[in-house]
């Protein structure tokens, strides 16, 4: 009590400290957090519908936002007016370097360029030219199948702009179309155990290109991976397909704004990973994703740590936001600590040394008074001088005095009772002879 009486102001600053700390440090994770998850019925929408049960067991809302694809997602989370601040993004959509506002937490799964199409399966060296005279659909302007489409195109000085028979509408409109006969072919960017996917997969009429030349692309585009349907895997029992289909393929990146906080950050990674490992990986090896492949977006440090097994074990069983506050903040609490704890060692110095000053402060005074008292007879200044020994005394008896000094505190007390008890007497000599007169 004695150390928060004399030294209050040094703890006040202390805890202004602490607390703004904490506020600056952020620990709490926001209320709401709003995912750009691509057009309805896509991988990216059913993979953001996955997150939605761990967000909600941190106490975090997820809102799944709809967009017409990677471009309109990535210009939405680019949009610092814009709510959204994850997205689901396919790799190579966003150019190296363009967006340093934004950070990655890594991919999840592959998304190849599917080309289903109807009539007789097509086996020669140029499909594009093939199919450059049929009603084909690439998605919509800004979908990951129209960019990626158009820059494998643009190798082979081939443009699609003009073209009547290109259609640039929803995945969802473009199946129906090809189901029902009114279009040939449907270029979709998806993952594997998209509905969209799936619903074509098992259409009896309808077909997958095979791209022989996916290989060489990949020369000229590296974040496009080459990935197959190996003969027969999707359904041994008619032996379909009865070829390996080699297809381009990209990721499905997990692209966050760069002061994202820290908690929805690893939120998002505990869930990829946990999804990721449930998922039928049918084109990645397991445990493969997630992981941080399209490098147009640089990496979250938070991400990075993750994937170098920086975390600590002991912080698993925690809620996440703690956790990642802790693993956050040790290092500042270390550092704080080697501040804290050499003063802390130095207290009994302090305490010292503080009473030291006490006391010779105490002594001084007391010399004063003294002086004071001897040179003068007048009851009034006698009296003052009193007052201001009896002040003192209350002062060094509610003082913060170490034990080691407690002596010389009772000594001083000693010599002041002295200065007290001539001053008491002088008044009392002083009152006589007024009596006497």
């Amino acid at each position: 009590m004695n150390l928060i009486r004399t030294d209050w102001h040094w703890l006040l600053l202390l805890c202004v400290g602490i607390t703004a700390l904490i506020i600056l440090s952020r620990p709490l994770p926001p209320k709401d957090v709003y995912f750009a998850v691509g057009q309805e019925g896509s991988t990216f929408e059913m993979l953001g519908k996955k997150f939605i049960p761990y967000f909600e067991a941190e106490g975090v809302h997820l809102h799944l936002v709809n967009t017409q694809g990677s471009a309109k997602s990535l210009v939405d989370l680019a949009d610092k007016g814009n709510a959204v601040n994850a997205a689901l993004m396919i790799g190579g959509v966003a150019d190296s370097g363009a967006y340093p506002g934004l950070r990655s937490l890594g991919s999840v799964e592959y998304a190849p360029l599917w080309l289903f199409y109807r009539g007789p399966e097509f086996h020669g060296p140029k499909p594009f030219a093939y199919f450059s005279t049929k009603q084909v659909s690439v998605g919509p302007s800004g979908s990951a199948a129209e960019i990626i489409l158009r820059r494998i195109l643009a190798l082979s000085g081939i443009s699609i702009e003009g073209r009547p028979n290109v259609l640039k509408i929803p995945n969802k409109d473009a199946i129906s179309r090809l189901l029902s006969n009114e279009i040939d072919g449907v270029f979709i960017m998806d993952g594997f155990n998209s509905p969209n996917i799936q619903e074509l997969l098992q259409h009896p009429d309808i077909h997958v290109l095979n791209f022989s030349y996916a290989p060489a692309y990949v020369k000229k585009l590296p974040y496009m991976s080459v990935v197959t349907i190996p003969k027969g895997s999707l359904d041994l029992n008619k032996a379909y397909p009865a070829e390996d289909i080699q297809m381009l393929a990209s990721t499905v990146t997990l692209l966050i704004g760069k002061d994202m906080h820290p908690a929805v950050q690893s939120i998002f990674l505990l869930a990829a990973e946990k999804i990721s490992n449930e998922l039928d990986q049918f084109f990645a090896k397991p445990e493969f994703f997630p992981a941080y492949v399209d490098h147009a977006v640089a990496i979250s440090p938070i991400a990075k740590r993750f994937y170098e097994g920086g975390r600590m074990p002991m912080l698993e069983r925690l809620p996440v936001w703690l956790s990642s506050y802790i693993d956050r903040m040790w290092l500042i609490l270390l550092g704080l600590l080697a501040v804290i704890y050499p003063i802390f060692r130095l207290l009994p110095s302090y305490r010292s040394k503080h009473s030291l000053m006490i006391i010779e402060d105490g002594y001084d005074e007391i010399q004063e008074i003294d002086q004071l008292s001897a040179n003068t007879n007048n009851p009034d200044l006698l009296r003052k001088l009193l007052i201001r020994l009896e002040q003192l005394d209350k002062d060094t008896r509610d003082g913060w005095v170490s034990s080691e000094e407690k002596n010389r505190l009772y000594t001083m007390k000693g010599a002041l009772n002295l200065v007290r008890n001539q001053v008491l007497s002088k008044l009392e000599k002083n009152a006589s002879s007024i009596n006497e007169n």
